[in-house]
């Protein structure tokens, strides 16, 4: 462990990932300065909420805070907001910051998170055209629903399923365009996607699927979504949701690169004393390296990789993917990471609006897990996969009998 207080670790990028990496390195008594830096200027802040309680005016900024100043001070954690990288020298381990400060670091964190994909159409200027990322996005949003009823989303991933909820409730009048046969398909099925297709259409949601939106009309502001296949579909407002880049553009001529920061199991990049976490790094699980962008691995990330900065004995990161997302009266649970399963197994009833759903490799061992309105299964299905045994499929759906006792067993 350092505990020199002459040396400084310097994080870029104050969201959920880097926030909690400098708490971790004072809970873990590290005495040096930590100089944190963001382009945002906001004090950090919960990202989750903003498509949801927030949208719906249930939380205040108050109540997404991650720290107030006071508490940033007496952690004695240098934040400095609204300003960016310029330049690092990795071998004189300086920065040059765009105020013009220089900071000399001992090791780099680079928690830099993603930004969002932008739709380069015509129209995409108008007001009334958003995007949801920050809390000054949502800001813009939630400001101007009152005179909005018509609003279109243009992409069905997991912020716009979020959103297209959070309207719903709302009382506006919703349509979701996605340009894939089904909603979140490729990452949970083609099973689960027709399944969350129906669920937002039950709610009173138009959803237009196999179509790409080509144009936004209006004078000064959106009034109009036109597709590929022709349709037109009336708004007032516009919210683009088609993914995220990782944000790599530091060291992006020294560093391994691969979507993201590629980090061994300890959060170490290419060059020595430089470390990703969170959004911004492609980590090692179960023999692939992968790309996690949600709230739960950026908090575990991030307080692994600030610890193995310390020194001492080094921690590998294995912890089992998690990601949850709150649609209607749904609490969706997503544990584990695949891409190519060999099965899926059902276990309860789609029509009670309680079931897993699990994805099995070719010898039966869990890759991942979707739980909806079952908390109570999360923690047995996480230890299903950490374990990475066999089960037998044949007894999952059977709810009389326990998740744990579904193991493969060999008899001798």
């Amino acid at each position: 462990m350092m505990t020199n207080s002459a040396e400084t670790i310097m994080i870029v990028g104050a969201g959920i990932a880097g926030i909690h990496a400098a708490e971790a390195l004072r809970n873990e008594e590290y005495e040096g300065r930590i100089v944190l830096i963001d382009r945002d200027t906001e004090l950090p802040y919960d990202r989750p909420p903003l498509s949801k309680e927030f949208m719906l005016g249930e939380s205040t900024e108050t109540d997404i805070a991650l720290h107030t100043q006071e508490n940033l001070e007496e952690l004695q954690i240098d934040l400095k907001l609204g300003v960016e990288i310029v330049s690092i020298d990795s071998e004189k381990q300086s920065a040059v910051l765009s105020d013009g400060e220089t900071i000399n670091w001992d090791k780099l964190l680079l928690t830099t998170g993603s930004s969002l994909r932008r739709l380069p159409i015509q129209g995409s200027d108008l007001e009334g055209v958003h995007y949801l990322k920050t809390l000054s996005d949502a800001k813009a949003i939630r400001g101007k629903l009152d005179d909005i009823q018509q609003i279109a989303i243009v992409g069905a991933g997991f912020i716009g399923a979020e959103l297209a909820s959070s309207f719903k409730k709302l009382g506006k009048e919703v349509t979701l365009l996605e340009r894939a046969p089904l909603p979140l398909a490729h990452i949970l099925g083609d099973e689960m996607g027709e399944y969350f297709l129906q669920m937002h259409q039950s709610e009173g949601v138009e959803a237009i699927m196999e179509d790409t939106v080509v144009q936004f009309n209006g004078e000064t502001q959106v009034e109009e979504v036109l597709t590929e296949k022709g349709k037109s579909i009336p708004c007032q407002a516009v919210i683009v949701g088609v993914g995220v880049i990782p944000n790599t553009a530091l060291l992006d001529k020294e560093l391994q690169i691969d979507r993201g920061y590629i980090v061994n199991e300890f959060g170490e990049t290419s060059l020595p004393n430089v470390y990703a976490a969170g959004d911004c790094a492609m980590w090692p699980f179960l023999g692939n390296n992968i790309h996690i962008e949600h709230w739960d691995h950026a908090i575990n990330h991030g307080k692994c990789v600030a610890k193995n900065m310390l020194g001492g004995e080094q921690t590998s990161y294995s912890t089992v993917p998690y990601f949850w997302s709150d649609q209607y009266d749904y609490r969706l649970q997503y544990f584990g990471h695949t891409k190519n399963w060999e099965t899926t197994v059902l276990r309860g009833n789609v029509e009670d609006k309680e079931f897993s759903y699990f994805y099995l490799n070719k010898s039966n061992v869990i890759e991942a897990a979707l739980l909806v309105n079952q908390p109570k299964n999360a923690l047995a299905v996480r230890r299903l996969i950490n374990q990475q045994k066999p089960v037998v499929p044949e007894l999952l759906p059977n709810t009389d009998i326990k998740l744990k006792e579904c193991m493969y067993v060999e008899v001798d």
